[in-house]
């Protein structure tokens, strides 16, 4: 298990003010960074970031381009943590990219978020290669100075809503066959993540599917015209992806999981982007009350976004601590 333990001298003490939290260096004296956590530091860090994280499915399936840092006091007990994950084009002429994200910082920890980023940011080399992704507001400023990310995308918004304010409009999709997951060949899904996110990820993605309630869409032709999940962790729901050619695809996919549903949940969320209208409003003839959306993180990366991502096909991104959609 690699460590970095945090020792800092009283003479070069770092001090950080959050609104008003100021935060001696000495305090760091006895923490250290896991570089290689074991089972248990990650089950521990699974209970402070709570649901629908895809911390054990990205460690599995990402292999050696995924790495997690955890800060753990003096009892191994974990405080804090981020990820990092490498995106290897599937186009030679579009580069590789790396996103940052999953940073669980209590309130009286937050201070010690630098650390945690300098320390990985060093290790991965991030500054040298076109680095990022979804960031909160809270935390922006840290990136900005570590990563120097300048160049902003979208924002994401979230909405919640409990089971009695979402119902089956029963809408009717002409020319369209919506199938299960389970019934269509895998390729048929990651060719069309493919499309979407020319990055690779097949096998992180079709795990992730066959944990939840994955469709497919075919229009009367027989092409993919788009790929859909909702996941399911005691008895709260989230959509995501939800990825397709055009709003009515994207709506007969969940039309089709509300009915296998049939109401055996207690709340679901869904996300939204400001750069794509139809990714916040293709859900609203499911909601019996307004669409509310509430700001949560914006896209940031410290020389472009990365290329060949079809933003206008994602009506919700797959997880915005793993990648930009």
């Amino acid at each position: 298990m690699n460590t970095c333990l945090l020792r800092l001298s009283s003479s070069s003490a770092f001090r950080i003010s959050h609104r008003g939290l100021s935060v001696e260096s000495e305090s760091l004296k006895n923490l250290r960074i896991v570089k290689k956590p074991s089972d248990d530091h990650i089950q521990q860090f699974e209970k402070l970031v709570g649901g629908f994280n895809d911390i054990r499915l990205l460690k599995e399936t990402m292999n050696d381009r995924y790495q997690l840092y955890l800060l753990c006091d003096k009892n191994d007990r974990v405080i804090s943590g981020t990820h990092s994950i490498l995106y290897k084009s599937l186009n030679p002429s579009l580069p590789d990219f790396r996103t940052f994200g999953l940073s669980y910082q209590p309130p009286d920890s937050f201070h010690l978020l630098p650390h945690l980023m300098s320390q990985m940011v060093s290790d991965l080399d991030a500054v040298n290669m076109n680095s990022g992704g979804c960031v909160e507001s809270k935390t922006s400023a840290v990136w900005r100075k570590i990563l120097h990310t300048k160049v902003r995308g979208a924002t994401y918004y979230v909405s919640d809503y409990s089971r009695d304010e979402v119902f089956d409009p029963e809408l009717e999709f002409e020319g369209l066959v919506v199938k299960k997951f389970s019934e269509v060949p895998p390729e048929d899904v990651t060719k069309y993540d493919n499309s979407i996110f020319p990055y690779h990820r097949n096998q992180f993605l079709l795990s992730k599917f066959s944990r939840g309630l994955g469709r497919v869409v075919y229009d009367s032709t027989g092409k993919v015209t788009g790929i859909g999940l909702v996941s399911m962790e005691s008895g709260l729901l989230e959509i995501g992806p939800m990825y397709a050619d055009n709003k009515t695809a994207a709506q007969a996919m969940f039309q089709c999981i509300l009915k296998e549903l049939n109401g055996d949940f207690e709340r679901i969320r869904v996300r939204c982007t400001d750069k794509f209208e139809d990714s916040a409003t293709w859900i609203r003839p499911f909601l019996s009350r307004r669409h509310e959306m509430t700001p949560f993180a914006h896209l940031k990366f410290n020389r472009v976004i990365p290329d060949g991502i079809q933003f206008g096909k994602v009506f919700v991104d797959s997880n915005p601590t793993n990648s930009p959609c």
